[in-house]
Order: C-alpha cells, then sequence, then structure tokens
C-alpha cells in the first residue's frame, strides 16, 4: 500500500478509467447494434476508441475522418480526396502525435508527419486514441516518446469471405475495392480511386471576393495491403502509390496559373513483423487477480517511401522544380515483462536508422540513428492502478558539417482510483522532440542550430460510467519550451525554421456516450486556449497560437431498423487564427459540418449505402486558402460472399453483381448532372 501511495504522488492525483465508446456491429450485418463497452481498469490515460463496424455507418473514407470524431482532436486538411490531412491533438502539433500500425510507428523522418489520407478503414478492427501513451506492459520504448498516440488495429478475419465494393461520388470520384480474407489466417486487400476533385469554391475576405472552380485538384492511387497470423506472430505488408495535383492557395484573379502547377508522385512501402508471447509461470494456477507471468515481444520493419515532386512556373524560371526523394527506414525493437502479482516490471529497447537522399540542389545526403530504451514500474491493487516509466532518447545524424548528437531523459507517471461507478485519474508526462530532416537540412529553409521541443503535460480527469451512458471529462496543461515554427527572417522575404520560445495551452475534453436499444448518440466537446508566451515585449505575446480553435464540438446519432442504418454528424469547429500576429480583420472562420448515411442491406449478400457530406454546403477551410468541396454525395454497391475461394469462384451470385453494376451508369449521370449545376450556381 505504502508503493501505492508514493506512485499517487507521483502521478499528481488519482486518475480513472478511459471509457471506450462505440457500439459494436457484427461484421457482416448492419442490422445488429450492440452495448457500449466499457474496459473497467484497463487504461489510466485518456483513451478514445471506435471500431471498424461503427465507422462503416459514418461517411468516413479514411483514419482522419475517424479521428475527427473524438474529443481534442482538430485536423488538418488540404481540401478534397487528394489532399494531405494531418492530425493534432490538444494544439501539440502533427509531430508530436505517434501513429502506430499494430504497435509499429509509422514515421516519417524527412517531415515527422503521417498523411492519414493514405490509410483505409477497410482493414481495421478499431481506431484508437490515447493521450499520453497506453499503459501496457509490454510497449515499445519509441510509444512512449509521444505526446499523444494513435493506434490502428488490424482486423483478424472470423470467416472466409470475398468482399468486393464499388463506389461512385461527386467530382468524378471512382472507386473500386476488394478484400479476400482466410478464416483466422489473413487476408488481403486492395483499393484503386480516381478523382478530378474540379469542385466548385467561394472565397471571401476584407481584401478578396473569388467564385470559381478547383483545378489541377485530381487524385488516382493504388493501394495493396496484406497481413497473416500464426500464433504470436503477425507479419503485415502495405504498398501505395498515386499521383495527384496540388492546386495552390486560393488568391485574388481566377485565371492565376501559380495555383495549378504542382505534381506530386507519391510510392509508399513497408512490410512489418511481430512477436508476441505471455508465458505464466509459478507453483499456482494464475487467474485474471494473481498473474505471474513472462512476456516477451520482438518486432522488424523495413519501409521504402519514393516521392516526386515537379511545379513549372511559367512567368519565372529561377522557381521551377522536378524534385525527387528517397527515404529508407529500418526499425527494430525488443520488449519484455514480468509480473508478480499486483506488481509488473518492462523494459524495451528500440533503433531506428532512416536515410534520406534527394536532388535537391545544395542537400547532402544525411542518415538519422535513433536509439530509445525505456524502463516501467506498474502496480495494481482493487480500485488503485499506476505506473512510472523513463524513456532515453539518443540521436545522432551523420551528413556533411556539423551535426550534434541530442540525448534527452524523458519521465512519465499515471495513476487512477476507482470506486463504484467513478473513477480519478491523473498523469505528468514530459516529451522530447528532436528536429525533422527537413527542420534541419531542407534548402534555404533548414536550421542546423535548432534545439529539439520539450513538452510538459499534466492531465487530470473524471469517469462516471452505467450500463446505458457513459461521462468522461478532463482537464489538461501543456508547456512547450522551444516550439519548432517556419517564420520569414526580419525585413526579408526568406522563411526559414526557428525556435518559437515556448508556448502553454490549457483545456478541458468532455465526452458522452448513452445508448438505448437500437438508438446511439456519441457527444464530445472541447476547450483550449492555446497562447505565446516567449516574449512579453512582443507585440505577438499571449496571442493564440494558429489553427487553434477556442471550441469544437461533434455529435453523432445512429439509428437501426431492421436492414436499414442510418447515422448523422455533426461538427463544429470555432474561428482559429492562420498567423502569428492574430490579425483581427482575417481570420479563419467558424463552422458548420453535417455528414448524412444510409445503408440497406438485403438478400443476405448484398449492401447499397448512399452518402451526403456536408448537407447544408457550409463554405469553409481548414487551412488558410485552401477551401473545402462544399457538398457532395456518394453511393456505394457491397456484396459478400462467405465462402472459400473456389466455391466463391463458381457461384452464380456474380450473374447478380453485374446486373447491378449496370444500373451505375445512370447513377453517375445523375451525380454528375448534379455537379454541373452546383458548379453553374456557384459560378453565376
Amino acid at each position: 500500500m505504502r508503493i501505492g501511495k508514493l506512485l499517487l504522488c507521483v502521478g499528481g492525483c488519482m486518475a480513472a478509467n478511459a471509457v471506450s465508446y462505440g457500439q459494436s456491429f457484427r461484421t457482416d450485418s448492419v442490422q445488429a447494434l450492440d452495448e457500449v463497452v466499457v474496459k473497467a481498469m484497463q487504461e489510466v490515460t485518456p483513451h478514445q476508441s471506435i471500431n471498424y463496424q461503427q465507422l462503416q455507418n459514418l461517411p468516413s473514407n479514411n483514419v482522419a475522418d475517424a479521428l475527427k470524431y473524438m474529443a481534442g482532436v482538430q485536423i488538418k486538411d488540404y481540401g478534397g480526396l487528394g489532399g494531405q490531412k494531418t492530425v493534432n491533438v490538444r494544439s501539440l502539433g502533427s509531430q508530436h502525435v505517434g501513429v502506430y500500425l499494430d504497435g509499429v510507428r509509422i514515421t516519417n523522418a524527412q517531415n515527422g508527419t503521417v498523411d492519414l489520407g493514405k490509410y483505409s478503414l477497410s482493414t481495421l478492427e478499431s481506431v484508437s486514441l490515447f493521450n499520453a501513451n497506453k499503459t501496457e506492459m509490454l510497449m515499445t520504448a519509441s510509444e512512449y516518446a509521444s505526446a499523444s498516440t494513435v493506434y490502428l488495429k488490424t482486423h483478424r478475419p472470423d470467416s472466409t469471405q470475398l468482399k468486393a465494393s464499388y463506389q461512385l461520388g461527386s467530382f468524378g470520384t471512382h472507386k473500386l475495392a476488394a478484400t479476400y480474407s482466410y478464416r483466422n489466417w489473413g487476408f488481403i486487400d486492395a483499393a484503386f480511386t480516381h478523382s478530378k476533385g474540379n469542385y466548385p469554391f467561394e472565397y471571401h475576405t476584407e481584401y478578396e471576393d473569388t467564385t470559381g472552380t478547383r483545378r489541377n485538384s485530381d487524385i488516382t492511387m493504388f493501394r495493396i495491403e496484406s497481413c497473416a497470423f500464426y500464433k504470436g506472430l503477425q507479419w503485415h505488408t502495405y504498398y501505395f502509390n498515386s499521383r495527384r495535383g496540388l492546386p495552390g492557395g486560393i488568391v485574388r484573379r481566377l485565371s492565376d496559373t501559380y495555383t495549378d502547377v504542382g505534381r506530386e508522385w507519391d510510392r509508399n512501402f513497408f512490410s512489418q513483423l511481430s512477436y508476441r508471447t505471455q508465458i505464466p509461470f509459478g507453483k499456482h494456477q494464475p487467474s485474471s487477480e494473481n498473474l505471474h507471468s513472462i512476456g516477451i515481444r520482438a518486432i522488424l520493419k523495413y519501409a521504402n517511401d519514393f516521392l516526386h515532386y515537379r511545379s513549372d512556373y511559367p512567368e519565372n524560371i529561377s522557381v521551377h522544380a522536378n524534385n525527387r526523394y528517397h527515404q529508407q527506414d529500418v526499425y527494430a525493437a525488443l520488449s519484455a515483462s514480468c509480473q508478480i502479482r499486483d506488481f509488473g516490471f518492462s523494459a524495451s529497447s528500440d533503433l531506428r536508422w532512416s536515410d534520406l537522399t534527394t536532388d535537391v540542389k545544395n542537400f547532402h545526403y544525411v542518415y538519422r540513428l535513433d536509439s530509445k530504451n525505456s524502463l516501467s514500474a506498474f502496480y495494481q491493487h482493487g480500485g488503485l492502478k499506476a505506473s512510472v516509466s523513463g524513456l532515453y532518447t539518443h540521436l545522432a545524424d551523420h551528413t556533411q558539417g556539423k551535426a550534434k548528437p541530442l540525448h534527452k531523459m524523458t519521465w512519465n507517471a499515471l495513476a487512477s482510483y476507482t470506486l463504484g461507478d467513478w473513477t480519478l485519474r491523473s498523469f505528468y508526462k514530459t516529451v522530447f522532440r528532436a528536429p525533422t530532416l527537413n527542420d534541419l537540412y531542407y534548402t534555404m529553409v533548414g536550421n542546423r542550430n535548432l534545439k529539439p521541443e520539450y513538452t510538459k503535460q499534466v492531465d487530470v480527469g473524471i469517469t462516471f460510467s452505467k450500463p446505458f451512458v457513459d461521462v468522461q471529462a478532463d482537464w489538461y496543461y501543456n508547456r512547450v519550451e522551444d516550439r519548432i515554427v517556419c517564420l520569414p527572417l526580419k525585413g526579408s522575404y526568406q522563411w526559414t525554421m526557428l525556435n518559437y520560445g515556448y508556448t502553454r495551452c490549457m483545456g478541458v475534453d468532455v465526452s458522452v456516450n448513452a445508448h438505448y436499444r437500437q438508438h446511439s448518440l456519441l457527444l464530445t466537446g472541447t476547450y483550449q486556449d492555446d497562447r505565446n508566451r516567449t516574449n512579453p515585449k512582443e507585440d505577438a505575446y499571449n496571442d493564440f497560437i494558429a489553427y487553434s480553435p477556442r471550441w469544437s464540438m461533434t455529435a453523432v446519432y445512429t439509428l437501426l431498423y431492421k436492414g436499414w442504418t442510418a447515422s448523422i454528424s455533426h461538427m463544429f469547429v470555432d474561428k482559429r487564427y492562420w498567423t502569428a500576429e492574430n490579425a483581427i480583420e482575417d481570420p479563419l472562420s467558424a463552422y458548420n459540418c453535417t455528414d448524412l448515411k444510409i445503408g440497406y442491406r438485403f438478400l443476405r449478400h448484398y449492401t447499397v449505402e448512399a452518402e451526403c457530406q456536408d448537407i447544408f454546403d457550409e463554405r469553409y477551410e481548414m487551412i488558410q486558402r485552401w477551401p473545402m468541396p462544399g457538398r457532395r454525395f456518394g453511393v456505394t454497391f457491397r456484396v459478400i460472399c462467405k465462402a472459400n475461394l473456389f466455391e466463391i469462384l463458381n457461384k452464380k451470385v456474380w450473374h447478380k453483381i453485374f446486373k447491378w453494376i449496370l444500373i451505375f451508369p445512370r447513377i453517375q449521370l445523375v451525380i454528375r448532372n448534379y455537379d454541373f449545376f452546383y458548379r453553374d450556381k456557384w459560378l453565376a
């Protein structure tokens, strides 16, 4: 008990278990609505999770669309299907969010962000968000390194089946996807998507008044991935290839050639192998309350990314670009744990090698060695659960010129206490973020004198749980020292990476999850105050940090009735400033966005879904001068055949599938006619 009290003191306060929101649906049905599962004493830190079956009832196309319904999350979207999409949690920046696929981080040493638009929901069991990190014993050292963590868990198939779908959408969008899964062993999933992306826009500010159609916003992409399971082994391979247009920011003149010159080709590949086992020991029969065990976890991953960017400004030869970037990444991790009654201990060691080559002028080859080592202790007794961990990071860049190694020790303390329906929780965490390769070495912009960011996090929360409703609330405080930002040099138009002194953010996250029979309601809300506290003598002191809204809210209602399913969601984001100076005359306006999706299942194997995103055609931006598409439609036809591969190939069901496919040209014509009408309306 003394140890428990000590850990409570270290954590700063007692804490509650996070609540996992979302109802569970049968994999092959849209008719069944299960109860919300509350996982008592599984996690100390604030935790939100939504499974794949629930996501099927939302107009969601990728991981970014799923995360936007969680409290404390802001998505940066450059517009359209091909626009880059990154996640920002509690205003700490996308580089502070670690994204993990089956416990292995999806990383990009070049820019430190992850484009979540590349990752589909079709193969995922769940998408989860943790503030701080999980409290499992068998964690890799890298999982302790981020301020927030997003976990993508791959679905292990529980049946042998072939699933195929075809989607038609606004602005010339076509998507063909197929998945073959073999029970308990694995799957192969592939998808091809093409979109013209030529959506109309309307852009009004104090100085600009522009209406037109987005150009050079097309995208063609292909994705294929496979996963295999065998006992404690899991192997996952992923390949993504795309070409897309990169329209620039909207300016005053419609004929502006500077907005339509960028093209990008992406190629991403990775293959990862993981092994995990738990070995009980001792004379007594182990139980969930008194378990003696040793755990081992090993990971090996190789990634290869290629990016080709080209721009052609006809009026200025000096800014032509035709650059290629090639990045490789090799990652290995080993973790071990030991649990004896109420106590647990773990140790983990990670090593990552990353390199970057490019044909950009004056850029020298660089490779980075990043090693992390962690030690953790856990204690759980009755309603009390606590953990303490330490992480040592050592990072060294090898390139032409000086590159000083970086090293830092960071700490993490968490505690929670549950009494009846109430749980109180708290955590304190320090985070070390090294500058990315672009931050340090990018031509004309990089700054080799950058200091790493150092973040302190404090969170205090409470949870109230009943069989039909769960309420979770958290107060948090974040302080970031030497924040890395891109700013123009004084007296010039040259931008460079600089340390921004320090910023602080205080906020409150609230989520309510309720359900009754065939009805489900999710409400989330966030209030935050994120300000610059660098220098009291500067004009920007105490100004809001760019792209940090004070208020944001979401609501999701789902209704199931026989073979029908309907879901309506609404999101509100308050106004945001897009510069450090907080120009009062030109902020990004607050916006509301409402989505609707209706699905019907018939003849056991077939599903038709219709969706409308941004029903009320709200004109808004997530990034200054990158308008969102507005109202858009989509119709999806899906068939699922539960059989082995040889039976599927011989089934007469394919004749019925082809009959349904013949209907889609008519649907396409209706959507296309609406798009033309829609575009003409805005150009009038």
